[in-house]
């Protein structure tokens, strides 16, 4: 029986760079001699890191033009959470293989939860149904934090403009306030590391700056 590879989630609002510091620790562990798999949540536009149905899930999501509530919202990501769980993460991690997530359920703690006002304890609960202890608990998970609004707001427009609106990313400040101060929360709650993207002095940090902190982190 082969061992079990290790679960690493980067978590974060939008705009953290998630994307990039995975695929920057994915590039040096795969350099090391370790399988590696990268998956993000709800789903990718990189069909290789997601599945069919949760990409098709992760479109209804981002469609700001349908209006919700937190608890259909939370539905919809505990459907393709459970999607890429079963066919992605888990067997990947039975084979051995090192999982790279951006994001996990620590997401719709701070954004239905903390953003939409949903229960905490009633979004684990829900989580546990749909996924299993594994899933719950990775063996690291890193908050990359960026307080500042008005450089989220730049980060994300370096993007391009999207087709329609992103449901959250287009919410309001005062929305994405409540999201950071949830991360720093849960953060707190579950003793997860931090990384501030931003240095005491105001600059932002360079990719290899935050990349450092990352392998610092999970020993690599």
């Amino acid at each position: 029986m082969s061992k079990q590879g290790q679960y690493i989630v980067i978590e974060g609002n939008d705009g953290t760079g998630k994307t990039t510091q995975l695929e920057l620790l994915a590039k040096y562990l795969s350099s090391l001699g370790r399988r590696v798999e990268v998956v993000e949540e709800p789903g990718s536009d990189d069909p290789a890191k997601s599945t069919p149905v949760a990409n098709c899930l992760r479109q209804l999501i981002k469609d700001s033009q349908l209006e919700r509530s937190a608890e259909i919202n939370l539905a919809l990501f505990s459907a393709a959470r459970r999607e890429l769980w079963q066919h992605k993460i888990s067997p990947a991690l039975d084979s051995g293989t090192t999982v790279l997530s951006s994001r996990n359920f620590i997401s719709t703690l701070a954004y239905q939860g903390y953003g939409e006002g949903l229960d905490v304890a009633h979004i684990r609960q829900v989580t546990e149904l749909f996924t299993s202890e594994r899933y719950m608990n990775p063996d690291y998970t890193i908050i990359l934090a960026l307080d500042d609004e008005t450089e989220r707001i730049r980060r994300i427009s370096q993007r391009g403009e999207p087709e329609c609106p992103d449901t959250f990313e287009s919410r309001d400040g005062a929305f994405q306030c409540r999201v950071n101060s949830g991360y720093r929360k849960i953060a707190r709650r579950y003793h997860f590391p931090v990384i501030d993207c931003l240095a005491s002095d105001g600059r932002r940090k360079t990719i290899d700056e935050v990349q450092a902190e990352i392998k610092q982190i999970v020993g690599a």
